[in-house]
């Protein structure tokens, strides 16, 4: 006589799809939540604009370089940002003796002052000092970051940048400084606040920010980057 077979249970089956399904799909989340796997984008955030330094204001902003250099950078940047200064140590002084002083590049400063109030104030003195004395505007660039310290700590006073300031312009020219930041303030800001604008639609949400050529580098990366980057849009 042959054994009975048991029937399968309609309901101990369901349970069990229903366990397995819970499983599974926990699995999922738990995995999308470990490090090194992607999120999809929000399907309604805006698309950045590609990347194209001919779209890219430069008139009227602070530069250094050659006014007809084959290559121009946009670089957005805050004087509270220490990959900002992080860049300038390390970056620049190559960009500037291989491209800028040979007549190659021209570097133009976008502001993307976003870290505190005190980083509007920088930003509004470093187009008061691009106006007063164009030609010293890198060298007191540099001195801000050679005197940066630590972000949203509330030492960029007016004091602080008055003597920083002091230290590479004249006295006079220090004192002309100081009044245009006081007659002209709203006006810097407001170009301050398109920079910034003009940065995001392009996709820099952060600082350092560059395009080059129809390129867009973010973050303080090794100079080799940059330098493939001119490269390309030097060809």
């Amino acid at each position: 006589m042959e054994p009975s077979k048991a029937k399968p249970n309609p309901l101990a089956i369901s349970i069990a799809i229903v366990i397995a399904g819970a499983l599974i799909g926990g699995a999922v989340i738990l995995g999308s939540r470990q490090p090194g796997n992607s999120v999809a984008a929000n399907a309604q955030q805006p698309q950045a604009a590609a990347a194209d330094i001919s779209k890219v204001k430069i008139v009227g902003e602070p530069f250094i370089g050659k006014q007809d250099a084959p290559v121009t950078i946009a670089y957005w940047y805050d004087y509270q940002c220490p990959f900002c200064k992080q860049n300038e140590e390390t970056a620049m002084p190559q960009l500037i003796k291989e491209y800028v002083d040979t007549g190659k590049v021209k570097v133009v400063f976008k502001d993307y002052q976003f870290l505190s109030e005190d980083s509007q104030t920088l930003g509004k003195y470093s187009r008061a000092v691009w106006e007063t004395a164009p030609d010293t505007f890198y060298s007191w660039h540099k001195a801000v970051y050679d005197n940066q310290g630590t972000e949203n700590t509330g030492w960029a006073t007016k004091a602080k940048i008055e003597s920083i300031t002091k230290g590479v312009l004249s006295a006079d020219m220090t004192a002309k400084v100081v009044a245009l930041v006081k007659a002209n303030g709203a006006e810097y800001q407001n170009e301050m606040d398109a920079d910034k604008v003009e940065g995001t639609d392009f996709g820099v949400s952060g600082t350092p920010g560059f395009i080059i050529g129809k390129q867009r580098i973010d973050g303080a990366v090794p100079y080799a980057q940059i330098k493939a980057a001119i490269e390309a849009a030097l060809k």
